[in-house]
């Protein structure tokens, strides 16, 4: 039996701040060994790219893939979840709300576990969907003292600011990156757009725009000057981030999963998390919609 989930029902049953704990309970499984994820694979049509991640996240009793294809007439995401104890139990669910939702989650699930003061200043960089939802996640989390977002195009960073339900002010250079604790990337540049010396004594940053080597939201200069590199997958870092595939220093990285079962011995007043996107985050955020439509 094969049962259907479309965005809609994934909006409604996908809070962020349960999003996050499952998000948690994930990375510590798969920091333990328990669960798994295998780097996203990429097949190159002549006007599209189709993309697989597959995962198993054991504790929970479900495997499966997130899948998507992107090309010139437009882009579609789809996670597939198999019961692993009863694989006629199959659930595909539309992902294009999951993959917002999940990726505000898992930055608000670093940067919570990073930065423990309650009272803030944040800056977005980028204004897409998917910037909507890291400034609605850390919300969550944080009192916004000043919130700004910056684009490259001044008139979209002022209608994010205008449509966004969280006070955010719209600005036209990144000055206000000196006074930020928090700071996300959420751009599809392939040219750095700041630099170490545009930052402030103390930070953690959240990049979660190029996902392709040779594209880089921030200079070489601020991995070096940081003093924490948080990744997913080793394996798809060295498939999909110049960042983190450039940096000398290798003893400053780890993994999300070693992160997750130790996060005191990380913490770091100077921090990085790259997020590419791994399965197993797709796979958690489907989780708890299935529960929470009592399908699981």
């Amino acid at each position: 039996m094969i049962t259907y989930i479309d965005d809609n029902d994934v909006k409604n049953n996908l809070p962020v701040k349960e999003c996050v704990d499952e998000l948690k309970e994930a990375f510590i499984s798969y920091g333990k060994g328990e669960s798994d994820s295998s780097p996203r694979d990429r097949i190159y049509g002549k006007d599209f790219v189709f993309s697989t991640m597959p995962a198993l996240y054991e504790k929970r009793g479900i495997a499966g893939l997130k899948t998507y294809m992107y090309g010139k007439s437009g882009y579609r995401f789809f996670v597939i979840l198999f019961s692993t104890e009863n694989p006629g139990k199959l659930f595909a669910m539309d992902a294009n709300v999951l993959g917002q939702i999940r990726t505000g989650a898992i930055s608000a699930m670093v940067t919570t576990m990073l930065v423990k003061k309650k009272r803030i200043n944040y800056t977005i960089i980028g204004s897409g969907f998917q910037s909507e939802s890291q400034l609605n996640s850390i919300s969550e989390y944080y009192e916004l003292e000043n919130a700004h977002v910056y684009s490259r195009n001044f008139e979209h960073a002022k209608k994010f600011a205008e449509k966004s339900r969280i006070k955010v002010e719209p600005v036209k250079d990144l000055s206000c990156l000196k006074e930020s604790d928090i700071i996300a990337s959420a751009t599809d540049t392939e040219e750095p757009i700041f630099n170490y010396s545009m930052l402030p004594e103390n930070y953690h940053i959240n990049l979660i725009g190029s996902n392709v080597l040779g594209s880089r939201e921030a200079d070489k200069d601020v991995f070096e000057n940081s003093g924490l590199v948080i990744e997913e997958n080793s394996k798809q870092s060295a498939m999909e981030s110049s960042e983190i595939s450039d940096i000398k220093d290798r003893s400053k990285i780890t993994t999300l999963g070693e992160f997750m079962l130790n996060p005191d011995k990380y913490r770091n007043s100077k921090s990085v998390f790259k997020c590419l996107g791994i399965g197993l985050e797709d796979l958690a955020a489907g989780y708890i919609v299935l529960k929470n439509m009592s399908l699981l």
